[in-house]
């Protein structure tokens, strides 16, 4: 290939790069208020958006074609503003470094983001830096987990629902009923296609159930 031939792909791909990276950023954006832009600016700017990206991001095997997966859920908030929540994210986490450059908010947006990871462990990690955290932007994100099938995730959930939290969480679910209702349909979904047998013969036991029983 000659050089001009070769910057020309090289153009191409940069661009193509470039676009996917912004699509990241906005879809990443739009997970949160406006009034937290500035600061979701500061957590993406540490998160490792550009370049290959991998199915296990840790030992670079299945690369994946985008960091993004699964359909876009539209929640609206108690303030009439809708935000997009997203099903998956496969980017590697920052480094510790970085992380703690920044601030509790910011930490908070990056624990939000991360607990949306395609890896359980990532998930339930973040799911714990967010105990105490009831800003309904927060909310909604430990929600996602409870329509979820990872059944230790739950038990961790479970912790940072309580009476002195449940009725913001009633009042976002009666905002978002569909959502709800798609929600309560996962919990009872993966309680017979996964834990049902054999040791939640009952959905009552099931802890997911639990959860959402105490929230409806």
């Amino acid at each position: 290939m000659d050089n001009s031939k070769y910057r020309k792909v090289l153009f191409r791909q940069e661009n193509k790069e470039t676009d996917l990276t912004n699509e990241y950023r906005q879809k990443l954006k739009n997970l949160f208020p406006e009034f937290l832009s500035s600061d979701v600016e500061k957590v993406l700017a540490i998160m490792p958006l550009a370049g290959p990206i991998y199915g296990d991001p840790y030992e670079q095997r299945s690369k994946v074609k985008n960091g993004i997966h699964g359909k876009l859920t539209d929640i609206q908030l108690t303030t009439g503003e809708v935000i997009c929540l997203i099903s998956r994210i496969y980017f590697a986490e920052p480094s510790v470094e970085l992380e703690n450059e920044l601030t509790e908010t910011q930490k908070q947006i990056l624990n939000c983001i991360y607990s949306r990871h395609h890896n359980g462990y990532i998930r339930e990690e973040r799911l714990k830096h967010l105990f105490g955290s009831d800003h309904e932007w927060v909310i909604f994100f430990k929600l996602q987990l409870l329509g979820e099938y990872v059944i230790e995730i739950l038990f961790e959930l479970d912790k940072h629902i309580n009476g002195s939290n449940i009725n913001q969480y009633k009042q976002l679910i009666f905002n978002n009923i569909k959502y709800w209702e798609q929600t309560k349909s996962r919990v009872t979904s993966y309680w017979n296609e996964y834990y049902r047998y054999p040791n939640y013969k009952k959905i009552e036991d099931y802890i997911g159930y639990k959860i959402m029983k105490r929230i409806t």
